[in-house]
């Protein structure tokens, strides 16, 4: 079996479709950020949709788009276009550990099959499927739709993880069967002082073959992605809480607001303060 596959299944996913929403007329769909566990999902089977992230990003939704959010962050979907818009909502249940994981994908994971090929005929055959169970609470219909939920889940990240950038793909070092214990991790316990000495030393390997294994499998380096994945979970503590930034700041590593506020701005592009009030605006 496969290193996906694995991590999948060893997380035992439980999905199910939550909303069936008919649309019209200026509406907008607020979301606030959930439980980390819990991922959402969104298709459009009908007109168009705008989601809107946290970030500033937009995408457009257009039928047989499939977005999947990993981190269940705030967001906000609003109409765009003139026609009549359905959306079908849904989630997927996965054990609270597994929110190490699904920091490693990003924010935003979108399927969008070319059309009339096989992966686009069977997202469309297959939310019609889970309407159906869902409409008509058919004997085994829990069972159906959360399978099926899991399905459109794995096949979009099977689909990100080959488009994706190496630089990008914090996934796959973590699925690496040298590097994946090591960026685990850096998940745990990212307020640890880590260097690249320590996390060779936790791999078991020299700081040379680490530093250049860890190049070739990301384009990166360990330190870039430890302060990716730092800024990723401040991102996800902004929008849960009202904690002071400085208690924010030190719980990812970083010892003062400043030096802080300096990262956070360069990655996202706003202030943690800023970046904070979006949220509350999205989910307005």
């Amino acid at each position: 079996m496969d290193a996906l596959s694995r991590l999948l299944m060893l997380n035992d996913p439980q999905g199910s479709i939550d909303q069936n929403c008919l649309l019209s007329r200026d509406w907008q769909l607020p979301h606030a950020a959930g439980e980390l566990s819990v991922i959402r999902w969104h298709t459009v089977t009908q007109g168009f949709a705008q989601l809107d992230m946290p970030d500033g990003t937009s995408s457009t939704l257009r039928p047989g788009t499939l977005v999947i959010l990993p981190q269940n962050s705030a967001h906000r979907l609003c109409q765009t276009g003139e026609e009549q818009t359905h959306i079908v909502c849904g989630s997927l249940r996965l054990q609270a550990s597994s929110r190490y994981f699904l920091t490693a994908l990003p924010e935003v994971l979108l399927l969008a099959p070319e059309e009339n090929s096989p992966v686009s005929h069977w997202l469309k055959a297959m939310i019609a499927l889970m309407q159906e169970e869902y409409i008509n609470d058919l004997p085994g219909s829990s069972i159906v739709c959360s399978q099926q939920c899991a399905t459109l889940f794995a096949l979009t990240v099977r689909e990100w993880l080959a488009q994706s950038t190496p630089a990008k793909n914090v996934l796959n070092l973590l699925l690496h069967p040298r590097l994946g214990a090591v960026v685990f991790m850096m998940l745990e316990s990212p307020a640890f002082a880590w260097t690249v000495e320590e996390l060779a030393k936790r791999a078991h390997m020299s700081r040379a073959s680490f530093a250049q294994l860890f190049r070739e499998v990301s384009n990166s380096t360990p330190l870039a992605v430890l302060t990716a994945l730092r800024l990723q979970f401040a991102a996800q503590m902004l929008s849960r809480g009202t904690q002071p930034l400085i208690v924010i700041a030190e719980s990812v590593g970083y010892a003062s607001e400043s030096s802080f506020h300096k990262v956070f701005l360069r990655e996202f592009g706003c202030t943690p303060g800023e970046y904070r009030k979006r949220v509350k605006a999205l989910a307005a």
